[in-house]
């Protein structure tokens, strides 16, 4: 499955590339991303993978809105990142309130990164965030997806350059991405090295160590140390906050996972694909479960054989949400878990995706799995 010549290419960016900046970091992490990820939403034609550029786009916004917030340079040039760009950030942070003299980087990422997962934006922010958008997509289709490799284009190839009649007609989020900047393709051998591979990849040794590096050499005035990871790694969300969930769930549920009766509000909130492993915290990934169950089951992978016997119950509460948190709801299990081409909102479809990406996550990533005795 995994083709030498392919990942010899993919090493030669990550260690022998020439670096102006950390563009091309960036681009590989979120490919990896996209690759782990968003399956659901990539096309395999000869021997080709066809991936939206707006999922690109998502994780590039949120990665350098840390570096901008705080003032760190990733790039020769001495700016932190296009000129144009900065400004588009900077006019974010003050139409949301965010000075960096007295908010944390931490607390700002919080602040816009749930505002935007939650379909909270207003129409000013939204506009911000369209124009974001476009300067991103654009610095990285005509930079490190041109520059990649041996050759211009010979690792990425998107499908247009230019965005700029792009027009906002709903509210900024993932689908909106997803839908409005069309298509980039890469080889199937990179494919599969960035599904299966991709963590190891992105490991200390290798793109978050070369990164980490050149923050380091760009900023050698400022006294850098774990801050620099914890920007690239998001350690911030370690916490795995479940609150909204609880807004929608009843005070006495059924434990997804052994059926046994939670009363009270005595529950846990599972993720059903551990935080830790896929970093989803939308309302489908959080059901209630009995805490010595969540205890037992901890990082591991539910096994496809248990989400289809579970079925039920997992519908039945995904029915709950979409009763009290439609629009919200709606969006977020379509963008993780919809296949490119639906066009309906099926649920048990949905199952069958899930059980997808647990046997992926157990088959070839190697996470143990969980069943129920």
């Amino acid at each position: 499955m995994i083709d030498l010549n392919a990942l010899s290419q993919i090493n030669k960016i990550i260690e022998q590339d020439k670096i102006s900046s950390t563009y091309k970091f960036a681009l590989l992490k979120s490919t990896i991303d996209a690759c782990q990820r968003y399956d659901n939403l990539i096309t395999i034609e000869n021997k080709m993978a066809k991936i939206p550029l707006g999922l690109i786009i998502e994780n590039w916004i949120f990665d350098y809105l840390p570096f901008v917030f705080r003032q760190l340079r990733q790039q020769n040039s001495g700016n932190i990142l296009n000129s144009e760009i900065e400004k588009i950030y900077n006019e974010l942070f003050e139409c949301m309130c965010l000075d960096s003299r007295h908010t944390t980087w931490e607390d700002a990422y919080i602040k816009i990164y749930t505002k935007y997962s939650n379909l909270e934006l207003d129409d000013k922010q939204s506009k911000i965030l369209l124009k974001l958008s476009k300067k991103m997509a654009s610095t990285i289709t005509k930079m490190p997806m041109k520059y990649s490799g041996e050759s211009q284009y010979s690792i990425y190839m998107p499908e247009k350059t230019t965005f700029g009649k792009i027009s906002l007609h709903d509210k900024f989020n993932r689908q909106f991405l997803i839908d409005s900047f069309g298509m980039f393709s890469i080889n199937e051998d990179h494919y599969n090295i960035f599904r299966y591979m991709g963590q190891s990849l992105f490991g200390i040794s290798t793109i978050a160590r070369r990164w980490r590096e050149k923050t380091y050499s760009l900023n050698r005035e400022q006294l850098l140390t774990d801050e620099v990871d914890s920007m690239i790694f998001k350690t911030i969300f370690a916490d795995r906050n479940t609150n909204i969930a609880r807004q929608y769930l009843p005070e006495d549920c059924t434990c997804v996972w052994s059926n046994k009766s939670l009363k009270n509000g005595q529950y846990d909130i599972d993720h059903l694909l551990p935080y830790s492993v896929w970093a989803n915290n939308d309302l489908w990934n959080l059901l209630p479960s009995d805490p010595r169950i969540n205890s037992q089951k901890s990082d591991k992978i539910p096994s496809p054989e248990l989400i289809v016997k579970q079925k039920d119950i997992i519908v039945d509460y995904w029915n709950l949400y979409e009763e009290k948190a439609k629009v919200l709801f709606d969006y977020q299990i379509r963008t993780s878990l919809a296949h490119e081409k639906s066009t309906t909102l099926n649920k048990h479809e949905y199952i069958y995706a899930m059980c997808e990406k647990a046997e992926y996550l157990i088959v070839q990533r190697g996470y143990s799995s969980y069943n129920t005795k």
